[in-house]
């Protein structure tokens, strides 16, 4: 064995002694979170009891009694929004699912707020905040507020314009009551549902216009159904001319290194084309007119969302059998804005900004006489998940929510989905995505080996044939023309005309392996809080962000280091050193390397400038990159220096043996070492 491969692996022993010791002391020194302890039959049965929303109030003896909402009193010839009386005004929250993980369950935990009639927040049952969460609970949608300190709720209504009225209606808030619930599903019936309603009267206290909210959600999903009623109350036709809505909002930051939340609105052209109008939070945050989402000459809209890294809440017109319009949604302009919400980290509550998606919804055609326009939407709250999105969400497509850099030539989406197909089907034997990433390398390298051997083979001939080279520069210097002419004779000579590519041949058969194995681990919901080893080691235990050895929370750093060309850093990353020392010995004790420094010094020069640039570009380029593409680049840059050790220890065996005659040349050997030497003929031959 070789001094320089004993010396490596000497100091891969020392690195792994050195790991396994400061994984021990971690685990020592930050256990898993203290977790909540689970509600005691007492507790969920107060909880279902605050969940009930009163329709009805009682007197001492408990006879109920019929709440009627208070009337203003109005100024002559004007129209007034009914308001809550103040016993209503704090009414129990609306809680749709659960958070328990089974088969067959609900999907999320859905709070409605009934004064304002919208949703407060949504937890997802079946993924954590933090790896170490003892308990699944995703805060998907949070409350925020806007500049002037107001709490907005997604899908809160704002405010109401009738055609012909000075007067304006703002539904945001204490004017919504319920007039329908079914909260307490049956085996026959899984459906929750309840309405809210909000009237407006004339001076006189009759009803013009009510307008009911209704929401619909069931298990075993991420849709939840809303829909929207303006119902004329007259004997004559109402034009109802405009009405503030806001969408989705207080989606959190999922990648600390970069903010990648975002409004999306897709769009169909003329020709049924999807057109993606996005626009990311921090580029709303430095100038707000890029929030204004216009849509293209005669597209209609399909949905419109928000979205990070890993989830999505979409809203858009609920898919029907037969063709619906959407005329009165197609002129409504959609704005994305930037909203206040809070966060905790490290036990502190902290503020953090946050995106909503907003329109302002505009008709046309009145409302007839005694009638109604109903419009059924469909909420999408959960994963961006392909898989998800083909089983039971129409219209929502996996490549226009997720977020990918604007680089149209090195996407590979069928590259991408076969290694994540690949993957997926490793990961079903042997249930470890770590794991499945290196037998995904040793596949991908047994697959390139014949190349490789072949590369190995040729850069050897080339280090043989780099005295003739240098010779020939040196005889015909200051003729390039010749210098090439004479260059190109000797590697026909020796066979390996049309060969000098094959130095760099596996390595650029494997650049688009990497790039499409980036979006596969990057952004894939499958491989969130999937490690090569358990939560408690708080090192590769999530193999779609960076390995994070040491957070810089250990030194009091509780905000991520925004470092030019690398990104947020939020940890010390081993990962990346260890690529980056992979490809030093790699390129160090490649025979090009020793070819190009035994050639001329200048040559020397230039690999040794390589030799210590390209590991610095990598480690720029990767040190914030997730750490399963960092696993995969490591071990296959080590798979490749091991292989090239052995690779040319074969053949310099096989050359040896031959020299010496002990094997004779065989047609497989001289086709690697150059073209058989004829033997002379004898002068007769025997009889």
């Amino acid at each position: 064995m070789d001094i320089d491969f004993k010396r490596m692996l000497l100091a891969v022993l020392l690195c792994m002694m050195i790991m396994f010791g400061w994984q021990w002391y971690m685990s020592k020194r930050f256990g898993p979170e203290q977790s909540q302890p689970e509600p005691t039959s007492q507790q969920q049965q107060q909880q279902q009891q605050q969940t009930t929303v009163p329709t009805a109030v009682t007197t001492g003896d408990g006879t109920p009694v019929a709440v009627q909402p208070s009337l203003m009193a109005p100024a002559a010839g004007t129209w007034k929004l009914l308001t809550l009386p103040k016993q209503q005004e704090k009414q129990a929250p609306v809680v749709f699912g659960d958070l328990e993980k089974r088969k067959g369950g609900y999907k999320a935990q859905i709070t409605l707020d009934p004064g304002s009639a919208s949703v407060r927040d949504v937890l997802l049952s079946e993924y954590k905040l933090n790896i170490t969460d003892e308990h699944t609970g995703y805060p998907l949608l949070v409350p925020a507020r806007d500049d002037q300190d107001r709490v907005r709720y997604s899908l809160m209504s704002g405010v109401l314009k009738i055609a012909g009225r000075a007067e304006v209606f703002d539904l945001s808030g204490n004017c919504w009551k319920m007039t329908a619930s079914v909260l307490a599903p049956t085996s026959d019936n899984p459906v929750q549902s309840v309405s809210f309603t909000a009237t407006i009267v004339n001076q006189n206290g009759q009803p013009i216009l009510d307008v009911v909210k209704t929401y619909s959600y069931g298990p075993d999903n991420y849709n939840l159904d809303f829909s929207f009623r303006l119902i004329n109350k007259t004997f004559e036709p109402l034009l109802v001319e405009s009405l503030e809505f806001f969408g989705p909002l207080g989606l959190r930051r999922e990648d600390p290194r970069s903010d990648r939340r975002n409004a999306v609105v897709l769009y169909l052209d003329r020709e049924r084309q999807p057109q993606v109008v996005r626009e990311l939070l921090m580029k709303i945050q430095s100038d707000p007119e890029k929030g204004q989402l216009e849509k293209p000459t005669g597209a209609t809209l399909q949905w419109l969302a928000v979205s990070n890294k890993f989830f999505a809440a979409t809203l858009g017109p609920k898919p029907t059998g037969a063709k619906q319009k959407t005329d009165w949604l197609d002129r409504s302009p959609v704005t994305a804005a930037i909203l206040n919400a809070t966060e905790e980290k490290a036990g502190k509550i902290i503020p953090v900004e946050t995106i909503v998606v907003q329109t302002r919804l505009q008709w046309e055609k009145p409302i007839e006489a005694r009638s109604d326009l109903a419009y059924n939407f469909q909420v999408y709250l959960g994963p961006i998940d392909k898989e998800v999105f083909d089983e039971c969400c129409v219209g929502l497509d996996y490549e226009n929510l997720i977020y990918r850099p604007s680089c149209s030539f090195c996407s590979f989406n069928g590259l991408t989905y076969l290694i994540f197909k690949l993957m997926k089907g490793i990961y079903g034997i042997v249930g470890n995505y770590g794991v499945a990433i290196i037998i995904l390398v040793l596949m991908v390298r047994l697959a390139l080996h014949p190349i490789s051997k072949k590369s190995q083979v040729n850069m050897m001939k080339m280090q043989k044939l780099s005295p003739k080279i240098e010779e020939v520069k040196q005889k015909y210097a200051g003729n390039k023309e010749e210098i090439q002419k004479r260059t190109m004779e000797v590697y026909k000579d020796q066979g390996m005309a049309g060969n000098m590519i094959l130095g760099c041949l596996p390595m650029l058969l494997q650049l688009p392996i990497w790039i499409a194995l980036f979006t596969a681990v990057d952004a894939n919901i499958a491989l969130r809080h999937q490690g090569l080893l358990p939560a408690s080691w708080h090192w590769l235990n999530d193999l779609s962000a960076p390995d994070r050895l040491i957070p810089l929370s250990v030194f009091g750093i509780n905000e991520a280091v925004q470092i030019p060309l690398v990104g947020g850093v939020d940890a010390f990353n081993l990962l990346p050193i260890l690529l980056c020392i992979g490809m030093f010995l790699q390129t160090k004790f490649s025979p090009q390397s020793r070819m190009s420094s035994a050639a001329n010094p200048q040559a020397a020069q230039q690999q040794k400038m390589m030799l210590y640039m390209m590991p610095v570009m990598m480690l720029v380029f990767f040190y914030t990159a997730p750490s399963g593409l960092n696993l995969y680049i490591m071990s296959s840059t080590f798979g490749g220096l091991i292989e090239q050790h052995f690779i040319r220890k074969h053949l310099k065996e096989e050359q040896d043996r031959a020299e010496v005659g002990i094997v004779p040349a065989t047609t497989r050997i001289s086709g690697r070492m150059g073209p058989k030497k004829k033997k002379p003929k004898p002068p007769f031959k025997y009889m």
